[in-house]
């Protein structure tokens, strides 16, 4: 049930041979194999977002977004007369905090999206029972041929 073949060619592989399809039926999803691939793949695109934050953050610092932010929260905030007692956003925008915040997020995510996805399969897994699963038409690559020497 898990994979049924059709019999059927499509038109001519190089070398006169002719290219096979093969029909196959996607019934089921190990729940610990979409489990550790999920984790796998959240992992890799937490430190992508990781070293992103990372780059922008210096970019942005550099480029002094954040201290014409700070600047304009305090003129802002100021009272009547001048008076000291603004706001001082400085602090909202140090690296300690962004990355903070981009770790927590980041694991958040990971822990989501591993858990999403495992229960997501075995969601499936019920949903083929039941309908049989996602069809799937596989057709062998066509390999060149070499070059011939003369």
């Amino acid at each position: 049930r898990a994979a049924k073949a059709a019999s059927g060619t499509q038109g001519t592989a190089s070398g006169g041979r002719t290219a096979r399809k093969a029909q196959l039926q996607l019934a089921r999803l190990e729940p610990w194999s979409v489990m550790k691939f999920s984790f796998v793949m959240s992992l890799v695109c937490f430190i992508v977002l990781l070293v992103a934050v990372t780059v922008l953050y210096g970019i942005l610092s550099s480029l002094g977004v954040f201290s014409a932010i700070s600047d304009t929260v305090a003129e802002l905030s100021t009272g009547p007369g001048g008076a000291e007692d603004g706001v001082d956003a400085s602090s909202w925008f140090s690296f300690a905090r962004v990355f903070g915040y981009t770790v927590l997020i980041g694991a958040l995510n990971v822990l989501l999206i591993t858990a999403l996805s495992t229960v997501g399969s075995v969601i499936y897994n019920l949903a083929a029972d039941l309908v049989g699963g996602v069809e799937v038409t596989l057709k062998e690559a066509e390999t060149p041929t070499p070059p011939t020497r003369p």
